[in-house]
C-alpha cells in the first residue's frame, strides 16, 4: 500500500469516526411523560397538547407529569412530539391501546397532538373498543406494564 493510499484510508476512517460521534451527541432523547393514574380511575384518557391558552404541563426534573382526572381529559399548551410514557398506576387495571398523534402543517411543523389510552381490565377494554365505530379494522391491544404500582 502506498503512502498516499494509507493517508487517504486513515483520513476516511477518522472522518467517519468524528461524524459518528457528532451525530450521536446531537440526538435529543425523547421527553418522558409521567402519567399518574389514581386508584379509582377506569376508562378512556385523552391528553390534548399544543392548545393555545391552556396551562403547560408540570415538570419534575426532566419528566413532564400528568395526573389523570376523573373526567379522563387533560388539555395543555405543552406539545410533546415523541414522548416516552411512564405510568404510575394505582389501579388494578392495565393500560391498553396507548396511541400518540402529532398534527403538523403541510411543511411538517408540529401544531398540536394527542395521547390516548384506556385504563381497566382486558374485558373492559374489549367492550370499549366494540363500541367504537372502526371501519372494519381490528385494533390490536397494547398492554403497558406500569412502573411503581
Amino acid at each position: 500500500m502506498s503512502r498516499k493510499t494509507y493517508r487517504k484510508t486513515w483520513g476516511l476512517v477518522l472522518g467517519t469516526v468524528f461524524l459518528s460521534i457528532a451525530c450521536a451527541c446531537s440526538r435529543k432523547s425523547a421527553p418522558v411523560i409521567m402519567v399518574e393514574i389514581p386508584a379509582e380511575f377506569t376508562g378512556n384518557f385523552m391528553l390534548e397538547m399544543g392548545v393555545k391558552g391552556a396551562p403547560p404541563l408540570e415538570k419534575q426534573g426532566d419528566a413532564y407529569v400528568v395526573a389523570v382526572p376523573k373526567s379522563g381529559k387533560v388539555v395543555t399548551s405543552t406539545l410533546l412530539t415523541n414522548a416516552t410514557p411512564v405510568f404510575k398506576n394505582a389501579t388494578d387495571g392495565a393500560v391498553w391501546g396507548y396511541a400518540q398523534s402529532v398534527f403538523t402543517t403541510g411543511d411538517g411543523i408540529a401544531t398540536g397532538g394527542k395521547i390516548e389510552f384506556f385504563v381497566g381490565t382486558r374485558k373492559e377494554y374489549d367492550a370499549e373498543q366494540s363500541k367504537k365505530n372502526h371501519s372494519g379494522g381490528a385494533s390490536i391491544p397494547l398492554e403497558i406494564n406500569p412502573v411503581g404500582s
